[in-house]
This record gives C-alpha cells, sequence and structure tokens, in this order.
C-alpha cells in the first residue's frame, strides 16, 4: 500500500551506486555504508536511530559480503523502552532534467525471526523538499511487511530442507512521482516500529540502495502496443526511439545516438529491453560483479582484494542470436567457499561465451527428465544461464541425489570445476522490478534453447506451479500471447528451474568436455571420488512405468503439449 504521509516517522534508508545501477541513478555518497561514521556502528552521510547500527550484511565467518544496516526487532538497542529504528539520509539533489517519476530501491534481507506487530510497521519512505533541502514538503509511504510476510508464504520451500527459503537477498522498490514541480531534493528512509522478534538479534538487513529517474510507468509499453506490428523504429515523446533487434528485444536509442550500440554492457542495459506483456529490462543492474577476496581470478590464483567487474556479463545481438559474454561471478553474497556446508570448491572467474536464438522453436522430439533424469533429458554442467552471468545446472549432484539442499541462502554453489551455479528459483537475481507477486513475474535468464525463464508467479498471488487451466507441463513450460512459450522456476517443486529443453539446443552452449555435477564434491571432497562428469553410465535406463512419477505439472509427460488455441507459430 502506497500513502501520502505527513507525519514524521521511524525510518531507514540505503542506496546502491550508480555504477551498479545504471546511467539513470542519482548518486549517494556511501551508498553501501562502507564507510563508518563518528562510530563503528554509524554510517557516514546518514542518520541511525533507535534500534538500528551498521554491522556486517552477511553471517560472519560463512558468508561474503559487505557492511549494512541492521534493524533489530528483537532488541532496544537505546534503551528507550521500543523497538523501532531508522537509518535516514541527507536531502539528495535531484537532476532537473531527469523529469518526474523515479524509483528508490535496495536489497533488504529479513531474517527468519524478523517480526513486526503490524501491517504498516516496516516501510520505505520518501520525504520531498523544495529549495535544496531547506524546504520540508510531505512525502509517501510504501508498507513492506505485507510483502515480507507474503513472500515468507510462497517462497518458504525454497529454503534448505524446504524452509526459510524467504529469508535471502531480494529487492525491493518504490516508484513514485514528484507531486510538485517546484521539488529538488529527495530524503530516502527505510524503518521499522513495534518490532516484536523473540530472538533479540533477528534483523531486516539492509543494502545497496539506489534511486533512479525512470519513465513514466507504461510509457514505452503503450508506445509499443500502438505501433504496427512490422515497425522496426518507435519513436517516443521523450525524444529517443525504440528499435527492435530481433525477437522480443528493443533498445531505446536516445537522440544523440546516430546508430545502436555493438555491444551492452552497464552503461546502457537499462535501455535494452525484452517485451512480454511489458518492456522489462533484465540486465540492468545484473552486468557487473565483485570478485571478491577469497575468489580465484581466471588464472586460478586466489584473489587478496575485493575487485570491480564492470564486464561481467557484456550482451551483442547478431541478426540471429543474443550472444552473452559472461565471468560467472554473482553479484550478490555467497557462503564462503571452499567450506560451506563441506564443499571443497571455490568460487572462479570464468570466460564463457553463450548463444540464444532470438526465435526459439519447440522441438517436436524434446523429452522432460524421468527419475532422476535416467534418460539425461538434461545434461549434467549449465544447461542455461540467469540475466547475471550465473548458470543454471539441473536439480541434481554427484551420485544423481538432488542438490537443492546443499547451496548457500542465495541458492548457489560451485561445482569442482569452481563454477558457481544455481540448482534452483535463484531468488537473489535482480529483476526489473521487485518480484513482489502482484502480476506476472520478471525475467530472469535463459535455457540453452533460447526460451526464457521467469520468476515463479503467473498473476496475482498465483505461483504458476499451481496452474490448473494452462498449467505448466512437465518441462516447466506453457504459453501464453505476451511470451509465447516460456519456463517458470518452481519454488520446492521438481524440477525447480527446467525440466527438459522444451526447444532446439544451441550445441555451442553445451561443454562436451563433460563438465562436472552438481558441485558439493569434488575431487578429495567428502563423500567420495569426485563430481561425476557427463551423463550417467550406460546401462542406467528408465524405471517401469509404475515407478516412474508423475510429471511434476500439467498431463503431458515428455511430449510438448499442443499449441494453444489459434497459435500460428
Amino acid at each position: 500500500m502506497i500513502r501520502i504521509h505527513f507525519a514524521p516517522l521511524i525510518c531507514l534508508v540505503l542506496f546502491a551506486s550508480a555504477a551498479v545501477r545504471g546511467e539513470n541513478a542519482t548518486p549517494v555518497p556511501n551508498a553501501g555504508f562502507e564507510e563508518a561514521g563518528a562510530s563503528a556502528e554509524q554510517a557516514k552521510g546518514f542518520e541511525l536511530e533507535g534500534d538500528a547500527a551498521r554491522a556486517f550484511g552477511g553471517r560472519q565467518g560463512r558468508e561474503t559480503g559487505t557492511m549494512a544496516v541492521r534493524l533489530y526487532a528483537g532488541r532496544d538497542l537505546n534503551q528507550d523502552g521500543k523497538r523501532e529504528g531508522r537509518v535516514r539520509s541527507l536531502p539528495v539533489a535531484l537532476k532537473k532534467e531527469a523529469g518526474r517519476w523515479y524509483r528508490f530501491s535496495f536489497r533488504g534481507l529479513p531474517e527468519p525471526g524478523f517480526s513486526v506487530a503490524g501491517e504498516q510497521d516496516l516501510f520505505m519512505r520518501v520525504e520531498f523538499f523544495a529549495q535544496g533541502g531547506a524546504e520540508a514538503l510531505d512525502g509517501v509511504v510504501k508498507e513492506l511487511w505485507p510483502l515480507v510476510r507474503q513472500r515468507r508464504k510462497d517462497l518458504d520451500a525454497n529454503g534448505l530442507e524446504k524452509r526459510n527459503g524467504a529469508a535471502v537477498w531480494q529487492d525491493y522498490s518504490f516508484e513514485f512521482k514528484l507531486p510538485f514541480p517546484n521539488i529538488d531534493a529527495l530524503r530516502l528512509s527505510i524503518g521499522f516500529r513495534n518490532g516484536n522478534a523473540s530472538e533479540k538479534d533477528a534483523s531486516f538487513v539492509v543494502d545497496d540502495l539506489a534511486l533512479e529517474a525512470i519513465e513514466a510507468p507504461q510509457e514505452r509499453d503503450r508506445a509499443l502496443a500502438g505501433a504496427p506490428a512490422t515497425a522496426k523504429e518507435i519513436q517516443l515523446q521523450a525524444g529517443s526511439t525504440l528499435v527492435h533487434l530481433g525477437g522480443h528485444w528493443y533498445y531505446e536509442r536516445l537522440a544523440a545516438e546516430t546508430g545502436v550500440p555493438r555491444s551492452f554492457t552497464a552503461a546502457n542495459a537499462s535501455r535494452l529491453y525484452y517485451k512480454s506483456g511489458r518492456l522489462e529490462a533484465p540486465f540492468a543492474g545484473n552486468m557487473t560483479a565483485w570478485l571478491r577476496a577469497g575468489y580465484l581470478n581466471a588464472t586460478g590464483e586466489k584473489v587478496a582484494q575485493d575487485r570491480f567487474l564492470p564486464d561481467n556479463v557484456t550482451v551483442i545481438f547478431t541478426q540471429d542470436e543474443l550472444v552473452v559474454k559472461a565471468k560467472n561471478i554473482p553479484n550478490h553474497p555467497t557462503a564462503v567457499f571452499p567450506g560451506y556446508l563441506g564443499n571443497p570448491n571455490s568460487i572462479q572467474e570464468k570466460d564463457r561465451t553463450y548463444r540464444f536464438p532470438l526465435n526459439p522453436q519447440p522441438n517436436p522430439n524434446a523429452k522432460a527428465m524421468d527419475l532422476k533424469n535416467k534418460n539425461r533429458a538434461l545434461n549434467m554442467g549449465p544447461i542455461g544461464i540467469a540475466a547475471n552471468g550465473v548458470v543454471f545446472y539441473n536439480p541434481f549432484d554427484v551420485g544423481m541425489e538432488e542438490a537443492v539442499d546443499i547451496m548457500d541462502r542465495c541458492c548457489g554453489h560451485p561445482s569442482p570445476d569452481n563454477m558457481y551455479h544455481y540448482h534452483k528459483y535463484p531468488v537473489c537475481v535482480r529483476s526489473p522490478w521487485a518480484d513482489e507477486g502482484l502480476e506476472h513475474s520478471p525475467l530472469i535468464g535463459f535455457a540453452f534453447d533460447g526460451f526464457p525463464i521467469y520468476g515463479p508467479y503467473e498473476s496475482k498471488g498465483v505461483l504458476a506451479k499451481d496452474l490448473k487451466e494452462n498449467a505448466l507441463n512437465a518441462f516447466n513450460v506453457h504459453y501464453d500471447k505476451d511470451r509465447g512459450w516460456h519456463y517458470h522456476v518452481t519454488p520446492g517443486a521438481f524440477p525447480y528451474l527446467i525440466g527438459g529443453y522444451y526447444g532446439k539446443v544451441v550445441d555451442a552452449n553445451l561443454d562436451r568436455r563433460g563438465p562436472p555435477g552438481g558441485g558439493q564434491n569434488g575431487p578429495g571432497g567428502p563423500g567420495g571420488p569426485g563430481g561425476r562428469r557427463g551423463p550417467p553410465p550406460e546401462g542406467n535406463h528408465p524405471p517401469p512405468e509404475g515407478d516412474r512419477p508423475p510429471p511434476p505439472h500439467g498431463e503431458h509427460g515428455d511430449r510438448p503439449p499442443p499449441p494453444p488455441p489459434g497459435d500460428d507459430r
């Protein structure tokens, strides 16, 4: 719920750097709280009050990460008899040419025991100022506690042993319009009150905030919807042009540009759109990363000091393909590897190139996985890629055991070749909008057949895995007119990501050397001789019909479902 609010509030604020968020970001000093203020518990340039403190954002000794602000719902840090806290920025100056619409976002992690009493007791707030911050006007508020509770309900089974799946880093965002033309500064905050956590250290962790100027919502969507189907360029009101790149892809070319860039990086990712009911920018916020101390660089040497990777992901378009060059470094916190849950492997910088057809086609001979993938419907090793350049694997680890309970809080871990990867819905991957379960989930990546992979929601409050009409089939695929054939992740439900390649796979994406399976047990690791390479040994046959599990969704088994009525693909 969004409300206009005039009374003082208890709140907390953070920002992400413009280098991470894109060219329309309004920079905020000390956006990640790395610089301390008057004490280590304060953050330079921010006001932290009540039960809020600057601290390490992850679990000490178990996770990589950076400094953050923690909101403690189970402590009375300042001993005022209340459990409430805030961190608030100084007024942030706006650019006059930026327009009236903005997005305030941050990355937050609600720990399992964090709790507040009422629906309005965890929130984001934006305060409006004129005269360079000297004249306070009013503000707007977005309530976050209902969202946290909904995510805990819908995503709980996405966690270890199918619990606490929402206790991960996720994006929270707030889009708003400046109500008065004389507003020239904003003060952004996040806060809580009426904390009632039973565990004293239970906190809501906040980091990586951003403020961005945006177009009026749906402005580009309306222009595209009104254009002829054959239009290659669509003029927008703001003096820019949407250029069709092929398939579902469009680029917003600014008036100063004479053509389309040869490659796409963090500098222009916010203007590279994928059309799927609306125009999304899946690579925005996903193309840079930090090579953390303790990771391995591309030559296998241990990194001694954090190093920024501005080109962790680069995108190029050919006439028929989307080409993604990726270094496979996650852009979110990870567990400490080697060591976490006994995993002996490290996270290493890679140099990989993946190709995705702009117009993927269903494969009439496609097959979905049977019990423990004995029919080899999905190869071991990479089967697709997330928008942040990290690869997806099938559900199985060494010994063909499901790997979903041996990963870190962001749903990843490294394999014996030191490649970090996901076996299930990676909630920490950014999307152009925070996925709040209010509409169809955003795009989060692509399978190696070129078909897109979306988050868990089909519509407001409806998980795709629960659909009765137009249900997902055994591939985790279904069809709609806006997106065509597409996959959905299914939190807590096999096959978690995809159940097989529904389309024709680009062979160049498959590692013919036989990449390691899963990632828990490398050479010398616990549990045996190391990760299995390549497919299961010859002689493994599908079990008798009676022993096979039913298709996870739908009724088509290993066969692609027929196209919906009216499909003219």
